[in-house]
């Protein structure tokens, strides 16, 4: 082998060598933000979860206020039922002090 060969020979083996070399150090950077980029979603998921007593207070603020409701619209709905119903028996009462005519217009059946 003569020495021109040699050289070449080196010549392609250090531009592989150095082509290596900067996908490597690319594919570390790539890596290094990686971890970071994990590592900053991990602190901010911890800061930001919702903890077992946060979640019950809430949970019990919530069954406080659908019990505070509940109650209010169930005595609305009985105070309209029982107005009904005694509108219900006065017309009724004034349908038979009348003798039962009237409401069907005259028909007969």
């Amino acid at each position: 082998m003569s020495l021109d060969g040699l050289r070449a020979w080196i010549g392609v083996v250090e531009r592989k060598l150095l082509m290596r070399t900067r996908v490597f150090l690319v594919l570390v950077a790539i890596a290094i933000g990686g971890a970071g980029a994990g590592i900053y979603l991990a602190i901010d998921a911890q800061n930001s979860a919702v903890s077992e007593g946060d979640l019950q207070a809430l949970q019990e603020q919530v069954d406080a206020q659908s019990s505070e409701a509940g109650g209010a619209e169930l005595a609305t709905l009985e105070a309209q039922l029982t107005a009904l119903q005694e509108e219900v028996a006065q017309l009724r009462s004034a349908q038979a002090g009348s003798g039962g005519k009237g409401t069907n217009g005259g028909a007969a059946k």
